[in-house]
């Protein structure tokens, strides 16, 4: 069985297959220079076509479950319906993973995002940077406390997406609780 995994949102999303409990490939789509509702149809073409050319038999969505304001809702929320909306057109099965489940699977129930990638690098052997993509300043801050080619932040999204792939194979597949 061949598991999609996406962990949508409408700034950056995180993508990865898995066939027999281990990753195929995983990427990262940047949203961030799309405004809304524009950015909507954007991940709607995206997913599709990504469903289409991977022919997933499931796509596992994280289950949106809490949001920190309005924007939030409807950005989270706008986004999950268009993944959806894809994998139907795509008549591939849909399937969720509470973020409490995927954490579980991933080490421990309070697990973060760093922790989740970190635990999905050593069980496939992965490079960190793939998985957890480095946003690099490109810039020198004036007072020194960073330089061009230091990270910023990382963009967990892909790591995210290969836990909600293993959470799945773990739970559905071989019968883990």
């Amino acid at each position: 069985m061949k598991i999609m995994g996406i962990d949508h949102g409408t700034n950056y999303a995180g993508w990865a297959t898995m066939t027999k409990g281990k990753p195929i490939d995983f990427g990262l789509m940047d949203y961030s220079k799309i405004q809304m509702p524009k950015v909507l149809n954007a991940i709607y073409q995206d997913n599709y076509d990504m469903i289409r050319s991977h022919k997933p038999d499931v796509v596992i969505l994280e289950r949106p479950v809490h949001f920190k304001n309005a924007n939030s809702v409807i950005a989270l929320v706008g986004a999950y319906s268009m993944v959806t909306l894809a994998a139907l057109h795509n008549r591939v099965q849909i399937a969720e993973i509470r973020p409490s489940e995927l954490k579980s699977f991933t080490g421990k129930g309070n697990a973060d995002k760093e922790t989740v990638a970190t635990e999905m690098q050593m069980l496939f052997d992965l490079d960190y940077d793939k998985i957890a993509v480095p946003v690099l300043y490109k810039r020198n801050d004036p007072k020194g406390k960073y330089k061009i080619g230091d990270i910023q932040q990382r963009l967990f999204d892909p790591s995210d997406a290969l836990a909600l792939c293993w959470a799945y194979d773990q739970k559905h597949i071989k019968g883990v609780a």
